[in-house]
């Protein structure tokens, strides 16, 4: 299954490949590849989200223009969804560790996909995926480096350090933008970081828009520059 918004139409031929050279082909719509594929959109990067799990797909498909049920562990499945028209890749699946490793070989081996990273949930994992030839592997415990520390002890709750140009936080809503509509903070122009999901307390994550007013208790998910969000979580403090 592939879903496609019709406000943001795949491009096709020629042109779908050379418009995919500059995107991203994230794999596993978990909570850090939804969150990467939300963020990517948010800052205007084509993507090609997949999963195996139809119901997540539908889930999504609201909100990420280019979605696809699709077993990644298949370089013919992935090739039937113009996977390998793409430079980047992101295997964002963890929790299955064969299915990464599996899908991170068939992107690398069979699609020549030249920039592969992918994400791991522990150091074996991780030395599983470099021997494979992971281009880089994503711990997102170990990631957090020394310039985010004095941010992270307080409000943050989780960081995704994606590369030097591009990073996701995790963190509750900050007092002072509680009770107004994100359109009207300014937080995109003072920052330069996009707000991409808010999440009520013991709810799921939902997607913001311009209208969403903040409530206490709640996580927001904010996508930019780890420098820019730096800023924000210490002026939040």
């Amino acid at each position: 299954m592939v879903i496609s918004n019709p406000a943001n139409p795949r491009p096709s031929g020629t042109k779908t490949q050379d418009a995919n050279r500059g995107g991203v082909l994230i794999i596993g719509l978990g909570r850090f590849g939804e969150s990467l594929a939300r963020g990517l959109v948010e800052q205007n990067i084509e993507v090609l989200a997949v999963d195996f799990d139809e119901e997540i797909v539908q889930r999504v498909s609201g909100d990420i223009p280019n979605v696809v049920q699709c077993d990644s562990t298949s370089s013919r499945a992935l090739r039937q969804v113009g996977a390998e028209q793409f430079s980047r890749a992101v295997v964002a699946i963890a929790s299955n560790i064969e299915a990464s490793v599996l899908s991170a070989l068939v992107l690398i081996d069979e699609l020549k996909i030249p920039v592969v990273w992918a994400k791991a949930i522990s150091l074996d994992h991780a030395k599983i995926l470099e021997r494979v030839g992971v281009t880089r592997v994503i711990q997102p415990e170990h990631d957090m480096g020394h310039r985010t520390a004095r941010s992270i002890a307080r409000r943050v709750t989780d960081y995704f350090h994606v590369d030097n140009d591009f990073a996701l936080v995790e963190m509750e809503a900050p007092q002072r933008y509680v009770g107004r509509p994100l359109g009207e903070l300014g937080i995109r122009k003072k920052y330069s970081v996009t707000i991409v999901c808010i999440k009520p307390p013991g709810g799921e994550f939902q997607h913001a828009e311009q209208t969403t007013i903040l409530h206490p208790g709640e996580l927001i998910l904010l996508a930019g520059k780890p420098a820019d969000l730096d800023a924000f979580v210490i002026d939040a403090e």
